[in-house]
């Protein structure tokens, strides 16, 4: 079962990304976005509501060859391994959105790209990325 109760918001990054085929830009945020105690809550109860309202789903990063080769992969365990390039590294995956983006029918919009920590799932507290679009 996830608990989302506890997580805590470490980092937030908010970016826009076009669409590429459509000849639209890519915006990406200088910092991460600056929480306080007011905005928190209703951020978690926008982005994580989903989570607690549906059966839960658990996916792992797949690949043909070796995970080594899957850049979402990869960008997730460079913020693992260093928390603090989470920022930075919302940078990589929006651009990875981005370059992605070549059907004509892919919406743009805002990128939101949040690290949290204190997640559980069956008892066990999680660091997690979470990216919405």
């Amino acid at each position: 079962m996830i608990n989302l109760f506890n997580a805590h918001i470490e980092s937030l990054s908010i970016h826009r990304v076009g669409n590429k085929s459509r000849n639209e830009a890519l915006f990406l945020s200088e910092q991460a976005y600056k929480t306080n105690d007011e905005i928190v809550p209703l951020l978690k109860e926008f982005f994580l509501k989903s989570f607690r309202e549906k059966e839960e789903n658990y996916y792992q990063f797949a690949h043909e060859v070796d995970l080594e080769y899957h850049d979402m992969y990869k960008l997730a365990t460079e913020v693992f391994d260093n928390p603090a390039s989470a920022h930075e590294v919302s940078k990589k995956i929006t651009k990875h959105l981005f370059e992605q983006s070549n059907h004509p029918h892919i919406k743009n919009g805002e990128v939101y790209v949040f690290l949290f920590t204190l997640l559980t799932i069956k008892n066990n507290k999680f660091i997690a990325i979470v990216v919405f679009k």
